[in-house]
């Protein structure tokens, strides 16, 4: 497991990758869309699910004045589509791998919720949490793809008439549903179905695999990361993404943009007020009593109040309630 400082001194090194970020380590290259469809449906009842958003995005967005390709729109206006979003930078990966695990934790356990589990229990989950990155060698994929023109993966470049698309540096990986071998179902890791293409059409020169990394030309081309946030890189993660630009206001440059600044903060606050976003190791005095320890285990708030260091707030885009 890569710790974060690793993940971005290698991004710094290598300006050949391109990232998309996820907020759980168990999450596949499967487009919404298809997790949405039953696991059984044809990629060709997939393609007219497709054609069907894509047409009414392009209607709709022509009314609305909306500039850019359908698409990209629709990938980046909240649509269920075939696509997966990339972007050129791994700030922009991190931001959407930590921001939506923040909302989503916070949604699963506080709001709305009857809290029935100890303090502590939360506070492990959100601090032993495990989150994914996916890196992508796009000039090493540019080289399979011009050795092999029919292949199913498809890389489309940033459009920058889509505002969106352009503030996140982002890129949309697809299948090409008639490229694919028979054997294919919709559900299936964009790079599985890349390599069982491989393997099947040109059987000498196939990716080879090694747990969460798949190479080509003895050259990684796609790498599946996990990673930790303790409250240590946390912190350095939100100085990161504010000097590089990985904010909602940047990445978002429309009124959206303005409203998850807001609620990512709430959440943020929230996990601070219940000492949930805390120092994972607080207790480094011997001077602590066994009686406070065994208080703070049991989710005393008074006792944990006062030995907690929660996250600090202000560095980055979220900013502390008063």
């Amino acid at each position: 497991m890569a710790r974060l400082q690793e993940i971005i001194s290698e991004a710094k090194a290598n300006s050949n990758f391109i990232y998309r970020g996820c907020a759980f380590e168990k999450y596949d290259l499967v487009p919404t869309l298809a997790r949405k469809l039953k696991a059984d449906v044809s990629f060709d009842q997939y393609n007219i699910y497709s054609d069907v958003v894509k047409k009414a995005g392009e209607r709709g967005y022509s009314e609305v004045g909306m500039n850019g390709l359908a698409d990209g729109l629709s990938q980046h206006y909240g649509l269920s589509t075939s696509y997966l979003d990339w972007s050129y930078s791994v700030y922009v990966a991190l931001y959407f791998a930590f921001t939506s695990y923040i909302k989503q934790f916070v949604n699963d356990n506080i709001l709305d919720q009857h809290i029935d589990r100890k303090m502590y229990c939360l506070r492990e989950e959100f601090n032993k949490h495990k989150y994914c990155i996916y890196s992508l060698n796009k000039t090493l994929y540019d080289e399979l793809k011009n050795q092999y023109p029919e292949l199913p993966l498809k890389l489309s470049d940033t459009d920058d008439k889509n505002e969106r698309m352009k503030a996140q540096q982002g890129l949309l990986s697809s299948i090409d549903s008639a490229k694919v071998n028979n054997e294919a179902k919709i559900r299936s890791s964009q790079i599985k179905i890349l390599a069982d293409w491989l393997q099947s059409n040109n059987p000498d020169d196939f990716l080879k695999q090694s747990g969460n990394k798949y190479s080509w030309n003895n050259e990684t081309l796609l790498e599946k990361i996990t990673f930790e946030l303790p409250q240590r890189d946390r912190n350095y993660l939100q100085k990161c993404l504010k000097e590089n630009g990985a904010i909602s206001t940047i990445l978002f440059p429309d009124f959206e943009g303005v409203k998850k600044n807001i609620e990512f903060s709430e959440d943020y606050n929230i996990l601070r007020d219940w000492e949930i976003a805390y120092q994972e190791s607080p207790f480094h005095s011997k001077a602590t009593a066994l009686e406070d320890l065994l208080q703070m285990a049991n989710g005393n708030q008074k006792v944990i109040n006062s030995s907690l260091n929660t996250d600090r707030l202000g560095e980055g885009e979220f900013f502390p309630f008063q």
